[in-house]
């Protein structure tokens, strides 16, 4: 049994390469992948989710082809992949690298920001590679620091890399959040300023284009990063050089971690006592809540989205066990920041840009069909395929089949991205139809629910602020509205995986509150809900002998269906010690007028 203190250290939050020396940390080796980069082209794009694991793969490409680092290759590189296979270009480049999601994102001020961080960060580098350059650094920084737009910062400096032996690598990082920031926040116009006509972010990419032509080009390799092609494609008459590879097969795996190398990890951390479940509920727990990421339409292989494990293991090796919240709360907000792009077209006021009920439809089915476009602009979101693809790059759906036209199935990938869903649902219901409910009580609810059985109560708070919101009138007008806005609300817990339409004994359950008994052993209770709908001016016309015959009709089939559902073995299983309660629920339009 190893010492603790002998491991290696968890690397959450940690995107510098030479960092993972420096202070011992776990590192999983992705430099195989850079052969592959070389041979696709000079111009590479590659897109993936957040927090994957984006930041340090392009950290240690910096080391790996910076000249300055060429005398400490061995060092840095020692135990990898590409140390045994080194590719001829390895430390052959003078690299500048941006971080795009250095610039402050608020409108008024994001050119300044832009200003001051690109000639910050090329005075930085001449300073560096003062030898390499022969140039008169003084006479250099002066000029560049005399520029007052991003666009002609670059292009002197360009001017002064020009011709020398060395090349520049760019490598961009995040190149789209400080755009896309701005987006959600500010809205279409202010972003079309930035990326069309005169923009500058659009002018910028012009001159790094213009670098990478002629007989003295400076520019030689550049290689960027983003969440989604919006931004470029915003700007692509400017800069229409890039190669998008992100749905390339043969680098599927480039980024996020894989069932191997998620055992692997397990395994080295065995080596303590802090690790008491066994491999298989650790894995089972990963794969549900962080994996299930492909990026290629003949892909084979599965990731793991890198960060979420590490936040996993940082929490559970506090302890010994399974963290309460498997979301990170960075993570969450790195979505929210990005939730108005998915649901909220902001022009001044909010309004539903079409999206929203194409997320209903995602969270009630779990999955849609589609072709995953490799650009597309803001002004084209609002369209069907477009939209699908955004969610695809966010990593909120992702591939788990083809059509036979070769479309991609898309899917929710797991539990993780399932909540993020929920929570797009309530804030969408929120802001624009003002329903709002008290969280506190809705948890102190929740827990009567899942531990003493007594349903009602929550249940019937929903049913109620669901009536007093008039705004919901409109919206909750079918059974399959209803079981989208159950599943949601429901699933705002992590007591329960909840599920929609669960096939259960050849048949389609509405509602499955499947209990985590991983995290809460305790939970005493699991549902199956029915729910069932009457249009308004039907339920208006009843008499009550009519009603109560119509209520004992739909308690016999909700019945009949629950009992045929509870029979499913596997199900059965799941649930484990817990006592299962079957509930029906009837409304009409936002109001619930039965339960049992």
């Amino acid at each position: 049994m190893a010492d603790e203190l002998t491991l290696k250290k968890l690397p959450y939050g940690i995107s510098d390469f030479r960092d993972f020396l420096v202070k011992d940390l776990y590192y999983v080796d992705k430099s195989r992948f850079i052969r592959n980069i070389e041979e696709k082209g000079s111009f590479l794009f590659i897109i993936r989710p957040r927090r994957f694991g984006k930041s340090l793969f392009l950290s240690m490409m910096e080391y790996y082809y910076d000249i300055f680092q060429k005398n400490k290759f061995d060092e840095l590189f020692k135990d990898t992949y590409i140390h045994k296979n080194p590719t001829t270009e390895k430390n052959n480049y003078m690299v500048l690298k941006f971080n795009f999601s250095e610039i402050f994102p608020e409108s008024m001020r994001v050119n300044d920001s832009f200003v001051f961080y690109v000639k910050e960060t090329v005075i930085n580098f001449v300073e560096k590679y003062e030898k390499y350059l022969d140039i008169n650094i003084k006479e250099a920084k002066t000029e560049i620091s005399a520029r007052t737009n991003a666009s002609d910062v670059l292009r002197v400096f360009l001017k002064y890399c020009s011709g020398k032996k060395y090349k520049l690598y760019i490598i961009i990082d995040e190149y789209d959040n400080f755009a896309n920031t701005i987006l959600s926040s500010s809205g279409e116009d202010i972003f079309k300023q930035m990326t069309h006509g005169e923009g500058f972010l659009r002018a910028f990419f012009n001159v790094i284009k213009a670098g990478t032509t002629g007989s003295d080009t400076p520019i030689s390799r550049l290689f960027m990063t983003g969440v989604s092609p919006i931004t470029l494609d915003d700007v692509t008459s400017g800069f229409n050089i890039a190669t998008n590879i992100s749905l390339d097969n043969d680098i599927d795996e480039i980024m996020g971690f894989t069932s191997a190398e998620v055992e692997t990890l397990i395994d080295y951390y065995s080596q303590t006592r802090k690790i008491i479940h066994s491999k298989r509920e650790l894995m089972d727990i990963l794969e549900r809540w962080y994996s299930h990421y492909r990026f290629s339409l003949n892909s084979t292989h599965e990731v793991f989205n890198t960060v979420h494990v590490w936040y996993f293991f940082r929490e559970y090796l506090k302890e010994s066990c399974i963290p309460t919240d498997l979301i990170d709360r960075n993570a969450r907000i790195d979505y929210n920041k990005l939730r108005h792009l998915i649901i909220i077209d902001k022009k001044g006021i909010l309004n539903t840009n079409g999206n929203f009920s194409r997320l209903q439809e995602i969270i009630e089915k779990n999955s849609v069909q589609s072709y995953i476009k490799e650009g597309f602009s803001i002004l084209q979101l609002s369209e069907q395929e477009n939209f699908y693809s955004l969610l695809y790059y966010f990593g909120l759906l992702t591939i788990t089949g083809t059509s036979l036209s070769r479309q991609a199935i898309l899917s929710v990938p797991n539990e993780f991205v399932k909540r993020l869903y929920y929570d797009f649902l309530k804030e969408t219901l929120q802001e624009v139809y003002s329903f709002n409910i008290d969280m506190s009580s809705f948890y102190k609810l929740y827990e009567e629910m899942a531990f003493h059985g007594k349903w009602q109560g929550l249940i019937g708070y929903i049913g109620e602020r669901m009536q007093q919101s008039l705004s919901l009138r409109d919206l909750m007008h079918e059974e399959k509205t209803h079981q989208v806005f159950w599943n949601a609300y429901l699933g705002l817990s992590t007591l329960y995986n909840i599920h929609s339409e669960k096939e259960m004994n050849q048949g389609y359950a509405d509602l499955v509150m499947e209990p985590l008994l991983f995290q809460n052993p305790g939970i005493k209770y699991s549902y199956i809900i029915e729910i069932k709908y009457i249009k308004p001016i039907e339920f208006e016309k009843f008499e009550k002998k009519v009603w109560e015959a119509k209520i004992l009709e739909i308690q016999k089939e909700g019945k009949a269906q629950l009992d045929k559902y509870s029979a499913d073995e596997k199900f059965m299983k799941s649930i484990g010690h817990t006592t299962l309660k079957k509930l029906i629920l009837v409304f009409s339009g936002n109001r619930l007028v039965f339960h049992s």
